[in-house]
Parts: structure tokens; sequence; C-alpha cells
């Protein structure tokens, strides 16, 4: 039940670039396994492996580990040599220092570190336009940063603030994907964090690093909770109940040793609710037995929890705009 999906933007960004190069598009996404229509519904969702396929397609058809976002073509094993040059520094505030330098000369855009005070360090990607691609690289560039950062040291790195120079999205996953929740339209793309980490010891190996680089991109993409939030862990524990629509919020409350009454506060402090985080696991869930065809409708309606298979293709048109049959591979 711990299955988890990604906003169809994320999708459609990947795909611009080789919608402009004219490539047949539709033939990326099914060798990825997304149905090709649901790019068009703005509450779509697909699972993580499959955002993960198409990236993975993206990079052979384009042979740009950038999937042509970037302002010049990333060749292919790029990011390899890269994290190689960055694996045998002493600590953390080198390795940001030669990525630093790695990407204002390889990728062409100007990334800087700066203190914001003794405590606080905040980076900085500035791609130099403010084209919708500029801006996808910015935000996708910080969170890769982010990720391998917390992985050379072999902790989590919390951060401050989040910086992004797009509006805010109506579908997108930020307070997940970061930890925090951004601040949007500002001049570039940037992250804020306690400058302690820098002093941090790169704890990795090369050895580590090539069975880490066979993960990608879902090791610096996908299933990252960088805080113990309330709403966090009470997505957790439902995704672990066989039937969570038939979870209660003191079934949920009583395990974290609160009221219910408490819980929803909490829940609601954080911008989010009970039914919200049921309904979005519920969601995640329907979407991957639809994308693998592991079960038929009706057997998906009972398992989850609904009182009848209409009542559960009512709420996945409401979580998703598109009827259960859009999800369905053979339809693709």
């Amino acid at each position: 039940m711990a299955t988890r999906t990604v906003a169809i933007q994320l999708i459609r960004a990947a795909i611009a670039p080789a919608t402009d190069r004219g490539l047949d598009v539709d033939a990326v996404l099914r060798a990825a396994g997304i149905p090709p229509g649901l790019v068009a519904e703005d509450a779509a969702r697909v699972t993580e492996e499959q955002a993960a396929r198409l990236i993975q397609v993206l990079w052979v058809v384009t042979g740009d580990e950038m999937v042509g976002l970037g302002p010049m073509v990333i060749p292919r094993g790029t990011f390899r040599m890269v994290t190689l040059g960055l694996i045998h520094t002493p600590d953390l505030r080198t390795a940001l220092q030669r990525l630093i330098e790695f990407v204002g000369i390889g990728i062409g855009f100007d990334v800087t570190e700066m203190a914001g005070d003794a405590s606080t360090t905040k980076m900085i990607v500035a791609p130099g336009g403010r084209t919708r691609a500029d801006q996808v690289v910015g935000a996708v560039g910080i969170v890769v940063g982010h990720r391998f950062a917390n992985w050379l040291i072999g902790r989590q790195i919390p951060l401050t603030a989040v910086e992004l120079p797009e509006p805010a999205p109506a579908h997108a996953d930020y307070p997940s994907i970061f930890g925090v929740t951004p601040i949007f339209d500002a001049p570039a793309a940037s992250i804020a964090f306690d400058s302690g980490h820098l002093d941090a010891p790169v704890v990795r190996n090369e050895d580590e690093l090539i069975a880490f680089l066979r993960n990608l991109p879902t090791a610096l993409l996908f299933r990252q909770d960088y805080h113990p939030a309330t709403s966090s862990r009470v997505r957790r524990m439902l995704e672990r109940r066989p039937v969570p629509e038939l979870v209660g919020v003191e079934d949920v409350a009583r395990p974290l040793n609160v009221s219910g009454q408490h819980l929803r506060r909490l829940l609601r402090e954080e911008g989010t609710t009970f039914r919200e985080i049921k309904d979005v696991v519920l969601r995640d869930a329907a979407i991957d037995a639809l994308v693998t065809g592991r079960e038929t409708t009706e057997e998906l309606s009972d398992r989850l929890g609904f009182s009848e298979p209409s009542a559960f293709r009512r709420a996945f048109r409401r979580w998703t705009g598109s009827p259960p049959g859009a999800y369905r591979l053979a339809q693709g």
C-alpha cells in the first residue's frame, strides 16, 4: 500500500523538449507505461516507477542527461563523472564548492553559495532566463543537489527555506518534496539550510556511489520524507493498513498517544486534514493497482473499503479528473 505518485505536471515538463524537437512523444510515454491521454488532465497522477521510466527513456532518445531542458546537451555519463569527483572530498563544504564549479562550467548555469548570516547557507540556481524550461531546471537542480548532498554525508539536511521562480501550482506536492512550503515567484530557485552541515564529513565511497547510480533517477527524485511531520507519520500508518478507507482518526491517534481532536489540530496546523491524507493514500494505491492491472475495478473498490464500485469510481474521478479506465495501460 506504500506506492506513491507524482503530479502530471512533472511529466509535462519532462516531455516538453521532446515535443519541441518533433519526437514521437506518445511513443515515449507508452514506452514508460504512461497512457498519453493522461497528460492533458491537470489532476492526473503517475506512479513514481512510471515517472522514473520516462526519464530513463528520455535519456536514451535524447542522449542528454538533462533530457533537453538545459541550455546545452549533457552527454550520458556526465553525472557519474561529476559525482566521482565529489566522492573523494573531505566534507560537504568542499563537495558543494566543486559542484558549483562544474555546474557553472559544464552546464552553463550560475550557481552560487552564500552565507545569509553566520548560521544559514543559501544555494541559488540562476539559469539566466525566465522561460518555463529555466524554471523547471532550477527546481529540479536544487532537488537533485540537496538529495545528493544528504546521501554524501549520510544524514538529512533539513531545509529552512525554499524559493522557486514559478507561480504556485495547483497539483504539485511541494511540501512532501522539500519538507517546507516554498515561496513562489522568486527571482531564482534556491534553498537555505543550517551552515553547520557544511562541516559534515563525506562518508560514502566509490562502491557505494556505483550502487547509488544504478538506482537513478529514483534515488534523487522520489520517496523523501525530510521531517517526521505529523501528516507524514499519519500517511505511513494509513499505508500500512489493509483497508485504509475504514480507518478512523481515533484509530491513528491512539498509537500516536494523542486524542483525535488533538491530531486534527496538529494536521490543521500543517495545512491538511485526516480526510485529505486518507484520500491521497487511497488515490495512490488505486493508481498503482490500475497501472499494474492486478485487480478489476470491483475487486479494487472492495479492497480499499468502498461500499460499492460506483462510489469508488466517483471518488477516483474526483481525485484525478479521469475515470479508472483511463489508467489501464491497455487503453494507452
